[in-house]
C-alpha cells in the first residue's frame, strides 16, 4: 500500500451550506486524481494544525457537498468547523496499492492512526473530529500514519 499526494486545497466557507476551492496553478475546482472515485484520506488544517480526518472512496467534490450540506438528517451534521473557520487548508492523498477487499479497512486504521499519534503528542483529540473508526493497525499503517503528521507539519 502506498499514499499518493497530498495534493493540497484552500477551502474558504461562502456559508452554511456553500464553500470556494483554490488548488494548485489557480485552479478554482477539484483536480484528478482526487476527482475520480476511489479511495482516499483527507485532513483539513488550520495553521499547520490537524482538525479533521476523514476517508473516503467518492470524488471530493461529492464528499464535500455531503459535509457542507448536512443538516442532521439521519444524524450527521456535516463538518462542524464549517461553522467556526472562514477557511481551512485540506490535503488529500489517494490510497494505491490495495485490494478492494482492504481499502475500508487499511482507509479506518490510518485514519485512527493519525488522530492517535494527534492525541499522543496534543494531550488532545483534533478540535473538529467528531467520529473515528479503530482497527488493529500493522507497522505499514502506523508508518503511513506518520507520514500524513508529517506532511501536515511542514505545510506539504
Amino acid at each position: 500500500m502506498k499514499l499518493q499526494g497530498p495534493y493540497k486545497y484552500e477551502i474558504s466557507v461562502q456559508g452554511q451550506d456553500s464553500y470556494s476551492v483554490s488548488g494548485p496553478n489557480n485552479a478554482t475546482t477539484f483536480v484528478a486524481p482526487v476527482t475520480k472515485r476511489g479511495p482516499k484520506l483527507y485532513v483539513f488544517s488550520d495553521g499547520g494544525n490537524l482538525i479533521y480526518i476523514g476517508q473516503t472512496v467518492q470524488g471530493m467534490s461529492a464528499r464535500m457537498r455531503l459535509g457542507f450540506k448536512a443538516d442532521g438528517t439521519g444524524g450527521y451534521w456535516g463538518y462542524s468547523w464549517r461553522n467556526a473557520l472562514a477557511k481551512s487548508t485540506l490535503h488529500i492523498w489517494c490510497l494505491e496499492d490495495a485490494t478492494e477487499e482492504e481499502e475500508l479497512e487499511a482507509l479506518e486504521c490510518i485514519e485512527s492512526e493519525v488522530v492517535y499519534s494527534y492525541r499522543s503528542t496534543n494531550n488532545q483529540w483534533p478540535k473538529y473530529q467528531t467520529e473515528i473508526h479503530f482497527h488493529e493497525s500493522t507497522e505499514e499503517h502506523r508508518n503511513l500514519a506518520n507520514a500524513i503528521i508529517q506532511a501536515i507539519k511542514v505545510g506539504a
